[in-house]
């Protein structure tokens, strides 16, 4: 694999740790508190611009994850937030993040193998 897209799929890993770090420690009310709001969607929109950043091929080996969703909302959460519903936020979290988690574990555990 290309050093480039192992990078970004570590960063996207790292996002989605932080997101899971935030909402922890925001506790089950995160949805009603601002900063913590503001930290998730930020991370998610980072997500989102790493996933752009992933060739073709790299997104066809994964085909599990949402890549237009997750590209879309980048899109969303950058140029529409003041209109962010706490639902689109929520429910990727609890539906999307483990899934993508899942595959890029997979892939880059996969891709560490057929290099040794």
């Amino acid at each position: 694999m290309d050093p480039r897209h192992r990078r970004v799929l570590e960063a996207i890993l790292e996002h989605c740790a932080k997101i899971e770090a935030y909402v922890a420690a925001a506790g089950p009310a995160w949805r009603d508190d601002d900063m913590a709001v503001d930290a998730i969607a930020k991370r998610l929109e980072e997500t989102g611009e790493q996933a752009k950043l992933l060739a073709l091929d790299v997104l066809l080996q994964m085909p599990e994850v949402d890549w237009r969703g997750l590209k879309a909302l980048r899109d969303f959460l950058a140029h529409s937030y003041p209109s962010v519903v706490i639902g689109i936020i929520d429910s990727t979290i609890n539906d999307d993040l483990p899934v993508l988690v899942d595959a890029v574990r997979r892939f880059l555990a996969a891709d560490g193998q057929t290099k040794g």
